[in-house]
């Protein structure tokens, strides 16, 4: 493009030439080189901010969806595997009452543990599911044991099948939760800095959690 007194004026990047078409359609007192500076900078500041602000949002967007709803190559994803871990726990917890009686201690503190756990549904909260995850596996192991100890051979076999299918959903879950907590901490790392932490905040793309105690991370 061609500026006052045929001096060019490099414009780099998609952004820019854009501008640079822009500059060249300003009103002829605009096109002196202080206030077409002025223009450009100002223009270009807008259009870093919009791009770069949405930029972040699609990769918060995406980086959250890892967690919340997507599925890996066999069809396995941290909510599925969540359900399918919380009906064998359910199945366990009823087959060990059945074993211990409904009153037994460890029956109850295992009831307890799912009911909570059934009373939560967000899954944008990776740390309060970690927490609750962890209560439920800990009394499902408990009740697991005691209840095996007490059971006959077809109560022990049921007990046997539903564990192995609550510890293979946990498996799931940890190898998933390992990738997302990767990919959360690098996207906390991008918004982290400078200009990105300014972006960020103008566009609510906020930090994310990672699958992990509270008290360990900062989402």
């Amino acid at each position: 493009m061609q500026l006052e007194q045929q001096e060019t004026f490099t414009i780099h990047g998609p952004q820019l030439e854009i501008l640079g078409e822009i500059e060249t359609k300003l009103p002829q007192p605009a096109k002196k080189r202080p206030v077409a500076a002025l223009v450009l900078v100002g223009l270009t500041l807008v259009s870093v901010v919009g791009i770069g602000g949405a930029r972040l949002a699609g990769l918060r967007s995406s980086t959250a969806r890892v967690y919340s709803a997507q599925q890996d190559e066999y069809g396995h994803s941290i909510q599925g595997d969540f359900a399918t871990g919380a009906d064998a726990a359910a199945s366990l917890i009823r087959v060990a009452g059945n074993v211990l009686g409904q009153d037994d201690a460890d029956v109850q503190t295992a009831q307890a543990a799912l009911d909570a756990w059934n009373a939560q549904s967000d899954a944008g909260q990776p740390a309060v599911q970690y927490e609750l995850n962890t209560t439920l596996t800990g009394a499902v192991d408990i009740l697991y044991t005691a209840a095996a100890d007490e059971a006959d051979a077809k109560a022990k076999g049921q007990l046997d099948d539903l564990y192995s299918s609550y510890t293979s959903a946990q498996a799931t879950i940890q190898r998933a939760a390992a990738d997302y907590n990767q990919k959360a901490e690098a996207y906390n790392e991008t918004i982290s800095a400078f200009p990105a932490n300014l972006l960020a905040g103008l566009w609510g793309a906020d930090s994310l959690q990672s699958f992990a105690p509270a008290d360990t991370i900062n989402g």
